[in-house]
């Protein structure tokens, strides 16, 4: 075993010693290549002789040049690699650390800006629902805010906010988009307590019924539309021009279809809603529309001729209607027991009467007009009928007269104006002195009273009227007469005549 174990021994020196003389061959060589190829290389003739003496290996500090295997550079090589990894391993620690760090740091911050936030938020709730719930303002009071025409939400609640009606008005603005009810409110000055919700704060605000803004106008009989008009504009209830503009419209034709049944010349009259515009005392707000304004006194005479009924005697002797006044009641038990009575409505009676509405509307304006006082106003409405008559014969009187079947009323000249008032030069279409029988429409608006004559007039013969002047100590006097040569006497005596 030995004796292989010294042989493999001397292969091997064998080996590394034809190895080492092959390597310092081509030392060589490469030596020999460099002299014959580069110039720019130092030969031991171009140094110093100094440099050339020193012996290398006298030098203590002389380290020579440690060769290297190939095994030993893969070790170097695997060594590398090794220390490249574990730097990225490091640095990936390190980076994750930092990021670890960072996230604790980002956490801390979110988490405070959460509190902080979270604070703001609980206040504003807290705050914005005590003020949606009517809270916290203070003892409880009434005021008064004025909301203009056309107010948006922004408006509106600036208006209160600042009136002190609501105390958060980014929570309120909130609340009405959320709700999205809060954009519509109606013109007008409200009388508001400072400790409602927000809910009843919006209904309040949307309802004309909580105005404080309103007038109470009284509509005498008799007065026209132009005067009406004039009236509503100078108490700022509504524009004259757009007022007068709807009385000549077919606006309310389908709420209201007494408007056009039964009238015959509805197309030639000067304003269509003349005569039906009901005399009363009325309740508006200021700066209200005027068709609002319209539809009360168009539901103020449906009403009361269309639904309310009155209380009507019925002769037996004639079977025929008289209007019955309840003051004028007869005491004797017996005798009201003989008489007989039917509840009807003003347009019921019209068609007992064989009269269209149109047509008692007409004749009530003209004896409203006419008429002096209530009493007087039976005796003008027979002068009229009297007058209609004629138009069976021929436009003659029973007397012989021929008046042509005219009506000779003195408003209906000037209509629609007043006398005094009318432009000069002016000629109507209305004039009872030109035309037969009764004009286009109503000359005014009349009332119950002047309707009940219309429908009931006094018995008589008469043809003509006329009326002396009311003075500051004496009331008007009617003078009423059958024939022309009487009538001129009348006018005499009324001093309307020389």
């Amino acid at each position: 075993m030995s004796d292989e174990l010294q042989q493999n021994d001397e292969q091997s020196r064998k080996r590394f010693s034809g190895s080492r003389q092959k390597k310092v061959e081509n030392f060589n060589l490469n030596i020999d290549f460099l002299n014959d190829n580069n110039d720019d290389i130092f030969q031991p003739a171009d140094t110093d002789s100094d440099i050339l003496d020193v012996d290398l290996k006298d030098d203590e500090n002389f380290i020579p040049p440690k060769r290297t295997t190939d095994k030993e550079y893969d070790e170097q090589a695997i060594d590398e690699e090794k220390q490249r990894r574990r730097a990225l391993r490091e640095e990936k620690k390190r980076k994750k650390k930092k990021a670890k760090k960072n996230g604790c740091v980002f956490r801390v911050v979110w988490l405070v800006m959460v509190l902080i936030l979270g604070v703001f938020l609980a206040e504003f709730l807290l705050v914005g629902i005590n003020d949606l719930l009517g809270r916290n303002r203070g003892d409880e009071e009434n005021i008064i805010i004025k909301i203009p025409e056309n107010a948006d939400l922004d408006e509106v609640t600036k208006i209160l906010s600042d009136n002190g009606v609501i105390s958060n008005a980014n929570y309120f603005k909130l609340y009405a988009k959320i709700t999205k009810h809060g954009y519509k409110y109606t013109q007008g000055s409200y009388e508001i307590k400072n400790n409602l919700d927000y809910e009843a704060i919006i209904n309040y605000l949307q309802s004309n019924a909580n105005r404080v803004d309103t007038v109470s106008l009284q509509f005498t009989e008799g007065m026209t539309v132009l005067e009406i008009a004039d009236k509503l504009a100078e108490n700022n209830v509504c524009s004259k021009d757009y007022f007068l503009e709807l009385c000549n419209s077919n606006e309310f034709d389908e709420d209201f279809t007494f408007l056009n049944n039964g009238r015959k010349n509805v197309s030639n009259v000067y304003y269509k809603l003349e005569g039906y515009l009901f005399p009363d005392t009325y309740e508006f707000y200021q700066g209200e529309s005027a068709k609002t304004t319209i539809y009360r006194f168009l539901n103020n005479y449906e009403t009361r001729l269309y639904y309310t009924k009155q209380r009507i005697e019925i002769k037996e002797d004639t079977d025929e209607y008289a209007y019955y006044y309840e003051e004028e009641q007869e005491t004797d038990t017996d005798k009201r027991k003989t008489k007989k009575y039917e509840k009807l409505t003003i347009e019921e009676q019209a068609k007992k009467q064989g009269m269209t509405m149109d047509e008692v509307m007409i004749l009530a304006s003209m004896i409203q007009a006419e008429a002096a006082n209530r009493d007087d106003m039976y005796k003008v409405s027979s002068v009229f009928h009297n007058r209609l008559d004629t138009l069976k014969t021929g436009g003659f009187t029973e007397f012989g007269e021929n008046i042509n079947g005219t009506l000779g009323s003195d408003p209906t000249i000037y209509y629609p104006y007043k006398k005094g008032t009318a432009p000069a030069n002016f000629k109507g279409k209305y004039n009872t002195y030109e035309i037969q029988g009764l004009p286009a429409g109503p000359v005014c608006n009349p009332g119950m009273e002047a309707i009940q004559a219309a429908l009931y007039p006094e018995a008589s013969n008469n043809y003509y009227f006329c009326h002396k002047p009311a003075t500051e100590n004496s009331e008007a006097e009617a003078y009423y007469a059958a024939t022309i040569g009487d009538h001129n006497y009348n006018l005499y005596r009324a001093g309307l005549k020389e």
